[in-house]
């Protein structure tokens, strides 16, 4: 069972970055004649999920403290509340996806990351 995201962090991402897309499981290869030939090299491939959030410094060290104890300085996958459907994507961090954050003035910190969602 894996660890699921806190709920005392927000559950949505702020709108101005945040991105998904389509994994890629294709390979090409060009022969000496003709167009390049695509094949599907796998169905199982990890989608890019970009998400953005303003916390509080509680929030902050909260996530902190998710990254760093709970999922092994990011290592683990956790459940994630999926941002563009009611579902959950299982999720884990990219290698150099950590979480980064800057002061925005008060108790406020904008904080960013990427993830990879699994199949």
């Amino acid at each position: 069972m894996v660890d699921a995201w806190p709920g005392t962090l927000p559950q949505k991402p702020l709108q101005p970055g945040y991105s998904e897309a389509e994994g890629d499981g294709l390979t090409e290869y060009q022969p000496d004649v003709g167009p390049p030939i695509t094949r599907l090299r796998t169905a199982a491939v990890v989608r890019p999920l970009a998400i953005s959030f303003e916390l509080t410094s509680s929030q902050l060290a909260t996530l902190r403290a998710f990254v760093d104890t709970t999922l092994l300085g990011g290592s683990l996958p956790f459940s994630f509340p999926a941002p563009s459907e009611s579902a959950t994507y299982l999720c884990k961090f990219q290698k150099a996806g950590l979480p980064k954050w800057a002061a925005l003035g008060g108790d406020y910190y904008s904080a960013s990351m990427m993830l990879w969602i699994l199949p």
